[in-house]
């Protein structure tokens, strides 16, 4: 799913939760002028609302900083309400969804009258647990389904206070709680519940750098992970049942500042926060953390950033933020994202439409939707492409035949037409609602939302069309040919700039296949695995490596880049896979159908 911002609004998105594909909420407040209210928008799988929400007496500024949802008719958000005159009074608000409205059923039980909530996990609609951002006097609040009962954090020895952002259960005595205390500086802090009592444990710091760990997620009573927003840089600790370590993660090269974090499984989890100006993602999957692909902000923005992100498998996650606008005075829309943060992984498809999946977690970043493997096609499968998400993809035959499995919509196909030439591939959408089918004679056929920006249909070839690939917004086209011939649609100042071609050089095998990374730019791969990187130079995409000297069991039949593009995978026609770069700092290697008996060929391969 795209992008979206909510209209008319001045607020902000400060944490998510999801229950199913077909409903989230989103929280946060708004505020102007020093006035204010709390907010809440809806996702029904299609689109988000905004929730009317219930006033909160004698406060001016009351903000929701956390959710926690069980089921479609019950979430728990938490947060603070600020009373007059001086705003320096706040206490602890909680508000309760039930299906249709929200409401406000609780002020301040907390052992001092000035605290507030920062985060929230519910296990059912008799358990939750809530932590306090307080600072000499830090608490827990635990519900039983009536009833809001606080239980005093200690302050670690040496330390003056303590502050508590975030909180993460996996059982009714398994949680945990991490934050920050404070003496000279700030030092990360995280505590375990154990059913009846807080423990605090170590957690081993940056060097030089004053933050806190703004998120947490537990996958289990032996894994957790937490973020850090505070230190300039990406800061990762994982929690192993008994102790904490840092991870070694990737930071963009300004700086980059997690802000929330979401764990499936031990082997799958995403973490997000901003860049600068921009939104940034990391994914886990199992032994190494990568930068994860992520949709742009609005247009019309001068920034905007990701606060929390909930996933609902292995493989889609939501989440949520705002985005800044500049004018007379600052305005911040909120900002979610459906789903568009990409795990690891691949997929191979066969001729016979027989689809291999690998990935993190038995499959976990490239699922098993569906397959066309022992079923009578009209003609062989040519090719695949995945919906964004991950979460569906689509088969072509080349009689132009669309088989679409999980999220993947079936728009149209050229099954029962007559062609020129046979189809040779297809193309989603970014936004995963339409796909283009390529001929080898260059026609091209778009279904869905997918825009018909031209085509070689008609036109001399010098060698037939082998492949075509959309670019990053969808606003245009390229045709590959098997002489690397390169063409771009539509034609002129409006299309896609020509970047390079290898159509006057010549090949020692044919090129077989593209692929356009995030900023634009684009790759070629030839049969014998050749890699082929545009535009040429410093400017130009990575050049990893590539399998042009190796002796090949069968010959490569295309490849795919990594979601963050640092690297990218070519997969062969026995199922052989060959990952780029090499080593610890390459794409992770999840397995092949090398080696093992296959019904029919591999003729493609999809991130």
């Amino acid at each position: 799913m795209p992008t979206t911002a909510a209209p008319n609004a001045t607020s902000v998105d400060t944490d998510v939760s999801c229950v199913t594909s077909d409903f989230c909420m989103a929280v946060g407040n708004f505020e102007d002028s020093g006035t204010g209210a709390t907010t809440a928008e809806m996702w029904n799988g299609t689109t988000w609302s905004p929730l009317t929400m219930p006033s909160v007496p004698s406060s001016t500024e009351p903000v929701l900083v956390g959710v926690s949802c069980v089921t479609t008719s019950f979430c728990i958000a938490v947060g603070y309400a600020y009373y007059p005159p001086s705003h320096n009074t706040y206490t602890s608000l909680v508000e309760q969804w039930n299906g249709s409205a929200w409401t406000v059923i609780q002020g301040n039980v907390a052992p001092t009258s000035d605290n507030y909530l920062q985060g929230v996990s519910c296990l059912s609609t008799t358990f939750c647990m809530a932590v306090a951002g307080t600072a000499t006097n830090p608490y827990a609040e635990q519900w039983n389904g009536s009833t809001w009962t606080p239980t005093t954090l200690p302050i670690p020895g040496g330390a003056t206070d303590a502050y508590f952002y975030s909180v993460s259960c996996t059982t009714v005595s398994m949680c945990m709680a991490t934050g920050y205390e404070e003496s000279s500086s700030e030092v990360p802090m995280a505590q375990l519940w154990n059913g009846s009592s807080w423990t605090v444990t170590t957690v081993p710091a940056v060097t030089s750098s004053n933050y806190a760990l703004a998120s947490v997620s537990c996958a289990g009573s032996s894994f957790c992970v937490a973020v850090s927003g505070d230190a300039n840089m990406n800061v990762v600790n994982t929690w192993n049942g008994s102790t904490w370590a840092l991870d070694t993660v990737p930071t963009p090269s300004g700086g980059g500042s997690l802000n929330g974090v979401s764990c499936f499984s031990a082997t799958s989890c995403t973490a997000v926060g901003d860049a600068g100006s921009s939104p940034e993602a990391l994914t886990w999957d199992g032994s190494t953390w990568s930068q994860a692909t992520t949709p742009a902000g609005p247009s019309s923005s001068n920034g905007s950033f990701y606060n929390a992100v909930d996933c609902l498998t292995d493989w889609a996650c939501v989440a949520a933020g705002n985005a800044t606008f500049p004018g007379s005075s600052t305005t911040y829309l909120p900002l979610e994202a459906m789903a568009p943060i990409a795990r690891s992984g691949y997929r191979f498809v066969a001729s016979d439409g027989g689809i291999f999946n690998y990935g993190p977690n038995s499959g976990g970043g490239a699922p098993f939707l569906g397959s066309m493997g022992g079923q009578k096609l009209n003609a062989p499968i040519v090719g695949m492409a995945t919906m964004p998400a991950g979460d569906g993809y689509y088969l072509v035959a080349s009689d132009g035949g669309v088989f679409n499995f999980g999220s993947a919509q079936f728009y149209g196909s050229t099954g029962s037409m007559h062609l020129n030439k046979p189809i040779v591939g297809m193309a989603v959408t970014p936004d995963g609602a339409g796909y283009w089918l390529v001929a080898s004679d260059g026609g091209v056929f778009a279904y869905g939302d997918a825009p018909f920006y031209g085509s070689m249909g008609g036109q001399p070839l010098n060698k037939p069309i082998v492949g075509i690939a959309p670019t990053p917004n969808g606003n245009g086209y390229y045709e590959v040919a098997s002489d690397g011939g390169i063409f771009s649609f539509p034609t002129g100042a409006s299309g896609p700039p020509f970047l390079g071609s290898t159509g006057a050089i010549t090949l020692n095998k044919p090129v077989v296949g593209m692929a356009v990374t995030s900023a634009g730019q684009y790759y070629l791969v030839a049969s014998d695995g050749g890699i082929f990187s545009f535009p040429q130079g410093p400017s130009g995409p990575p050049f990893y490596g590539s399998t042009g000297s190796i002796k090949l069991n069968q010959p490569v039949v295309g490849m795919a880049v990594t979601a963050g593009g640092a690297g990218y995978y070519l997969g062969a026609a026995d199922g052989g896979i060959f990952s780029f770069p090499t080593g610890p700092s390459g794409p992770a290697y999840y397995g092949s159908r090398g080696g093992q008996p296959l019904n029919a060929p591999i003729v493609g391969i999809a991130g």
